[in-house]
């Protein structure tokens, strides 16, 4: 049987592997980072909205179970799985829908390429191989 929570521990950068790998296994991940950066929060802030449990770095280090009884109940636990289905879809590269290229030149469109006034065309513009 798999881990049903996997902690999110903070990493060198604002974004860590730890996440992914958690969201890929179905684990909820437990947030004990303030900073984390969560994917495509310019273009769909929805898809992580809700995923994972935030919870403070010395709470869960000093008594875990008890932090994880006092954040969710099993009905939340069972939730917050199901709600890591559409994310997990979303940063799969290997599966057959994947839309992890699109959504990531979207993100660099929406967040970078746009405010610094280039004169690239949109992603959507260029032509498929």
């Amino acid at each position: 049987a798999g881990a049903r929570f996997c902690a999110i521990a903070a990493g060198d950068t604002p974004s860590t592997s730890r996440l992914y790998d958690a969201i890929a296994c179905l684990c909820i991940p437990i947030i004990l980072v303030d900073n984390l950066e969560l994917p495509f929060l310019a273009t769909s802030p929805w898809l992580f909205n809700g995923v994972g449990l935030r919870i403070q770095a010395d709470e869960f280090l000093a008594a875990p179970a008890k932090s994880l009884l006092k954040a969710t109940s099993r009905q939340d636990w069972r939730r917050l799985q199901r709600q890591l289905i559409p994310a997990r879809r979303a940063l799969m590269y290997r599966s057959f829908s994947s839309s992890v290229a699109a959504r990531s030149l979207s993100e660099a469109w929406a967040t970078c390429l746009r405010d610094n006034q280039t004169h690239a065309r949109h992603f959507t513009t260029v032509a498929k191989c």
